[in-house]
């Protein structure tokens, strides 16, 4: 079982609560959370699926993400301290090693990118 369930799939909830070794009522739960983020599709009748995201929904979706990251750019920018912009720079040293490492480039890049909001207060 890979965790990855590609858009549009059923979400087969015995056995995905078997694998976490949790009570079918708690993945239920936790399924409607997901379900009220538009992240799964509830079906009467049918059950949970992965809701499919369109091209547009992604380009919507990143293009919030650019202004939001930007501003706070802008913020670190003027108001980071020394030490805060020292630890991202080594951030980005760290990613620029990790050139061809998928996982870990992804691993750091977050890291990065999670750091600028945390000092922008965001």
């Amino acid at each position: 079982f890979s965790r990855e369930l590609v858009p549009g799939s059923w979400i087969d909830e015995l056995k995905l609560a078997e694998e976490y070794g949790i009570s079918r009522t708690r993945l239920c739960e936790a399924l409607k959370v997901l379900a009220t983020e538009g992240l799964v599709t509830m079906k009467v009748r049918r059950g949970a699926y992965v809701t499919e995201v369109s091209e547009r929904d992604l380009a919507d979706v990143y293009h919030l993400l650019a202004l939001l990251e930007s501003d706070a750019a802008g913020v670190v920018a003027t108001q980071a301290t020394d030490a805060q912009l020292k630890e991202l720079h080594n951030l980005h040293k760290d990613l620029e090693k990790a050139v061809g490492q998928r996982e870990r480039f992804f691993e750091i890049n977050e890291a990065f990118h999670m750091r600028l909001l945390e000092i922008a207060n965001n």
